[in-house]
């Protein structure tokens, strides 16, 4: 009965310590940057003064998109917009820029397409 009960005990550990390990492992290895991003040390320029639609949720607080067409704004460039507020994007949102505000671009996001090409575009963030 002795030798059951330490059996049962010793893999009860074994269990326990392996899971604590695993835990351990993860979360020191996790990476919570995106693969593809590249951050600037310094902000750069502001780049965009127009309101962006969401057309790709990468991340709750990153998304791709670009400026709603329309036949006065032709450009067709796309963002790689980061939420520095903790707010979350959603599909065809879109991200208005406040007043006195701008898109200012603090790196860069490369990504491959459904076509099999490689894009890289403008990381930004409202500022």
């Amino acid at each position: 009965m002795k030798k059951c009960l330490v059996f049962i005990l010793g893999c009860i550990t074994g269990i326990i310590g392996t899971v604590g390990l695993l835990l351990i492992i993860a979360t020191t290895n996790s990476d919570h940057r995106m693969s593809g991003l590249t951050m600037f040390e310094e902000p750069g320029d502001c780049i965009l003064k127009a309101n962006l639609e969401v057309f790709q949720v990468i991340a709750p607080d990153a998304a791709l998109a670009q400026v709603p067409f329309s036949f006065k704004q032709k450009d067709s460039t796309v963002y790689l917009v980061v939420n520095t507020e903790g707010k979350s994007y959603y599909d065809d949102q879109i991200v208005k820029l406040p007043a006195n505000k701008c898109f200012r671009q603090v790196g860069t996001y490369q990504y491959q397409t459904k076509s099999d090409f490689r894009k890289t575009v403008p990381v930004v963030i409202i500022d």
